[in-house]
């Protein structure tokens, strides 16, 4: 009886040991990416909490961690590169891998799955390598502006920036800028379905070169219109849109909505660029997309602000014997 006892109580702590090994294993991995701007129900399972929990903005995510929202929800995936993932209503994400590469620059490899739903992703060019698997299809990704939805058995994959190389069982072909391809099935062939994007987000202001010599912050008013890709005429629909910039001095308005004809005035507050900054080339880029699913016919908007006379003052002295001596401030 005594052995009996003995060698239970044993098992019990060789079992208990293995378990506190492969959760302080677990615990040990990085993160791979932080959970953003969420709204309305957001739910993630994890290794820690398998029968889910609420999704909460600054969550730290990992590998393996599934994500989904609802109806009337939204939420952002960032990785440690900065790459970011927007994920849309009623959609199912899976972040099946994110690993450091040993490459002399810091890259990253990144694996995701979409198992339903609708997805914005912004991948950084040149700082990764992304594969999204869909139960449809197979992209790979090159530093791009990408939407991908997966919906009854059919995919659509549209391209804003970069490429991507979609496969499926019988086929595979390359996307470039400004094209779609819309509702693919399995066994599609795929060079038959490439298209180019119908529609895109026009942006327009009336300047294109700041100077900020007197120093002070400027207030742009940009128009946002939807438009046929081609005739350039309104497309009259409404839809939320974003702003985005990778500049760093930037205000830029929160998501707005265009008018039933598609269209929509807003204010960018942009402040001069930081003496100290000896890598900033002088240009600013920003970027507009649709904040919602069913709007993958749709290109993503940009345009590129010139920042004029940014460089260091210079002041000429004249002297009777040297001439002209150039000084800079």
């Amino acid at each position: 009886m005594r052995s009996f006892f003995s060698s239970k109580y044993l098992l019990l702590i060789v079992t208990f040991c293995l378990s506190a090994s492969f959760v302080s294993a677990q615990s040990s991995d990085p993160a791979i990416a932080t959970l953003l701007q969420v709204e309305g129900t957001v739910e993630a399972v994890t290794a820690k909490s398998p029968k889910g929990r609420s999704g909460s903005n600054g969550m730290l995510l990992f590998a393996g961690d599934k994500i989904s929202t609802s109806g009337k929800s939204k939420a952002t995936i960032e990785y440690r590169d900065g790459s970011r993932v927007r994920l849309f209503q009623n959609s199912e994400i899976v972040l099946n891998l994110s690993e450091e590469q040993s490459t002399s620059k810091r890259t990253f490899k990144f694996q995701l799955s979409l198992n339903n739903g609708s997805m914005r992703g912004r991948f950084l060019k040149g700082l990764q390598r992304t594969k999204i698997r869909t139960p449809t299809a197979l992209i790979g990704i090159k530093g791009t502006s990408v939407r991908i939805t997966e919906s009854k058995n059919k995919a659509t994959v549209s391209l804003t920036e970069g490429q991507v190389e979609v496969s499926n069982l019988s086929s595979k072909t390359l996307l470039n800028p400004g094209q779609w391809l819309p509702e693919i099935r399995r066994t599609d062939d795929l060079t038959k379905k490439v298209a180019s994007l119908p529609n895109i987000l026009h942006l327009k202001t009336a300047e294109y070169q700041l100077d900020f010599r007197d120093g002070n912050a400027k207030q742009l008013k940009f128009s946002v219109q939807l438009q046929h890709s081609i005739s350039s005429k309104s497309v009259e629909r409404s839809g939320l849109v974003v702003f985005e910039s990778d500049y760093y001095s930037i205000r830029l308005p929160k998501r707005f909505l265009l008018d039933k004809k598609g269209f929509a005035r807003v204010m960018v507050g942009i402040d001069p660029p930081r003496v100290s900054d000896a890598g900033f080339k002088g240009l600013i880029t920003i970027r507009a997309f649709m904040d919602q699913e069913g709007f993958d016919d749709v290109a993503e908007g940009s345009l590129v602000l010139k920042i004029v006379n940014s460089g260091k003052k210079r002041t000429l002295l004249l002297d009777a014997e040297e001439g002209v001596i150039e000084k800079k401030d």
